[in-house]
């Protein structure tokens, strides 16, 4: 466990919280919990901010990663949030919900108006988890297996695996539950390629 978490546990072990109020305090369940102190998923800088509140250290120099959300600047991209997990694994796609900026990814170099999400559902778990960031190539339509965004007329944004196309729909796969979903092209707003993830 590096020093950061090494920090928070500590600080929590004295306060009397344990990991499920953690859990409770960023709305993740107990194996992301668990994934945060193993070092697999890393804390978000709004997270962050939140656990200091709780801890009664808001006002301390925040030990929170460099690498987390700053002002923009060169090689900078936007970090939206998805809010709110609705029925069959499909999320509100809150582009207005602008979390800050971050390095963006080497696959997004000539990428124009390239951005990324952030995760909070898990239909796509184990690969992507709640937390993650996920880098998209806007407007660009993925190649069969690749993983994707589609953005319905509606609003709502579904993180997914393209499988195809025919004249009327395209056919996504989601991994939790396991299961192929339809979208007709006459409904998709918008479809953004992963490019990559964090």
């Amino acid at each position: 466990m590096d020093a950061d978490l090494t920090h928070i546990a500590d600080r929590m072990s004295e306060q009397g919280k344990t990991r499920a109020d953690l859990g409770r305090l960023l709305g993740l369940d107990s194996s992301q919990v668990n994934r945060i102190f193993n070092g697999k998923r890393r804390i978000q800088y709004h997270e962050r901010i939140k656990i200091d509140q709780w801890l009664g250290e808001a006002g301390v120099q925040s030990q929170a990663p460099t690498s987390g959300i700053v002002v923009a600047g060169p090689n900078m991209i936007p970090l939206y949030g998805y809010v709110g997990a609705a029925s069959e694994g499909r999320l509100t796609l809150a582009e207005q919900n602008l979390r800050g900026y971050v390095p963006m990814h080497p696959a997004q170099q000539h990428v124009r108006e390239a951005f990324a999400l952030e995760v909070n559902d898990i239909s796509m778990s184990p690969r992507y988890e709640p937390g993650e960031m996920v880098y998209l190539a806007p407007n660009r339509w993925p190649s069969r297996d690749q993983d994707c965004v589609v953005v319905t007329k509606e609003g709502e944004g579904l993180l997914k695996r393209y499988v195809g196309r025919d004249h009327k729909t395209i056919t996504l796969h989601q991994l939790n539950p396991d299961q192929d979903i339809h979208v007709g092209i006459d409904q998709i707003e918008a479809i953004h390629t992963v490019v990559g993830r964090n």
